[in-house]
């Protein structure tokens, strides 16, 4: 471990969120939501990466000099598995020379998200309720005949939500990041705290705008001995890590580091 982020904040709904949980319930719901043990709503970790890690892939490939694969074939190991594990094969790599090649072909968002090849960089802790009115609502549905543009009959159901206002709390830890890392974790960070995230099911039909709020971040150098130390002993988040005064501004700049090549390369062509 060299270096680690973190940031916090909660996630706050701009309009009710449906996130599944167990069909057989006894809330007297077709689709109810999921909750704690307690019967509290919460937001499981693994969707809120997904959701995370879609919204970066949607922006970064337009980034000069970055990809994303998206599981598109051709592009990286990711997406073409049994290829890329044929050519481990008939090489027969060794471990260093499997490092370099994955270096080289993994896309970005691979690289931080993780794939069957690398482990993750970026990590989404389960985000459980901060703020609710300790209930949730029921709402009506049908299905609709895409051809005749018409409700289906006898297929009428309801699905459980999470009202608007609703907030979360959120943790997100970075650990030994590269720069281009970083950056595209900012991406993410900066989209939901412009209020252009979603979460959940039924987004198509409203549901799951939300927006981070009271966004902090906390950075850490391992490589400084004093930092190390106050790391190691502190027991408080405020004494092992530093906090980042300005935590806009530490996103804009990282954003804005992506975009530094090019312009460099067009100033002195």
């Amino acid at each position: 471990m060299r270096r680690k982020y973190m940031f916090t904040g909660k996630v706050e709904l701009k309009s009710a969120m449906h996130i599944g949980g167990k069909k057989i319930n006894l809330r007297g719901t077709d689709r109810p939501v999921v909750l704690t043990p307690e019967g509290s709503p919460f937001i499981p970790g693994s969707s809120f990466k997904g959701v995370f890690r879609s919204t970066v892939e949607k922006l970064v490939g337009t980034i000069p000099n970055q990809t994303t694969c998206s599981l598109v074939e051709g592009i990286c190991p990711t997406a073409t598995q049994e290829k890329f594990n044929n050519r481990r094969r008939n090489g027969n790599w060794s471990e260093g020379h499997l490092a370099q090649i994955l270096d080289a072909e993994l896309c970005a968002t691979c690289k931080l998200f993780g794939s069957p090849f690398s482990a993750s960089k970026i990590f989404f802790s389960d985000l459980y309720v901060n703020e609710w009115s300790e209930t949730t609502q029921v709402r009506d549905g049908v299905a609709i005949d895409r051809d005749s543009e018409r409700a289906v009959d006898k297929l009428k159901y309801d699905y459980e939500v999470v009202p608007i206002g609703s907030t979360f709390k959120m943790e997100i830890v970075l650990e030994n990041p590269t720069d281009t890392d970083l950056s595209l974790a900012c991406i993410g960070l900066n989209e939901f705290v412009s209020g252009m995230g979603g979460i959940g099911g039924m987004r198509s039909r409203g549901l799951g705008n939300c927006q981070v709020v009271d966004l902090m971040g906390y950075e850490l150098d391992m490589t400084d001995l004093d930092q190390l130390k106050n790391y190691l002993i502190g027991k408080e988040l405020k004494c092992k890590m530093s906090a980042i005064n300005d935590v806009d501004g530490f996103l804009k700049e990282r954003i804005e580091e992506l975009f530094k090549e090019k312009e460099n390369a067009q100033a002195t062509s």
